[in-house]
């Protein structure tokens, strides 16, 4: 008896390893500037049955669950909580892809999508936005500075 119900077991064990194909991509860089969003790219072949997917961040902050096609943020890590939105309409062809918003240069880093072995590792980079001041600014300040040492030189003068 024992014999058959571990031979069933093992059975049942390989056909969900052969019907549950992940689709393991190539790590991906990704560079986004501060204030800006990003989206971290996640997909399992829509052929296997999902149960849960998890992103986490360094291996250890847990960024979203999605559970049953559906997002739960209760264990989600303080710091991407209201950040982080799920495409629901795309979870049943096998995208588990999410949006990070509002980055912040801590976003920096390794995040890793679970399904429920490692499917997708994406680095993210941070870079500080590059503030261009118009051409109109740059004449508006070296005026002002101007006046304001002429002033200073009026009323010394005087």
């Amino acid at each position: 008896m024992f014999y058959i119900l571990n031979q069933r077991c093992i059975l049942f064990f390989l056909v969900q390893l052969l019907t549950y194909n992940v689709l393991v991509q190539n790590n991906e860089i990704r560079t986004a500037k501060v204030g800006d969003k990003v989206i971290l790219s996640c997909s399992i072949n829509p052929t296997g049955v999902v149960g849960d997917v998890i992103w986490k961040y360094e291996e250890e902050k847990v960024v979203v669950d999605i559970i049953s096609g559906k997002e739960d943020f209760n264990d989600q890590s303080p710091e991407y909580r209201g950040r982080v939105k799920t495409f629901t309409t795309e979870i049943a062809k096998g995208n588990f892809s999410i949006q990070l918003s509002n980055l912040t240069r801590t976003d920096s880093g390794i995040y890793t999508c679970y399904a429920p072995k490692p499917v997708q590792r994406v680095e993210l980079r941070v870079t500080e936005k590059k503030i261009n001041p118009k051409n109109g600014d740059i004449r508006k300040s070296a005026s002002s500075v101007f006046l304001l040492g002429f002033s200073l030189l009026y009323s010394l003068a005087f």
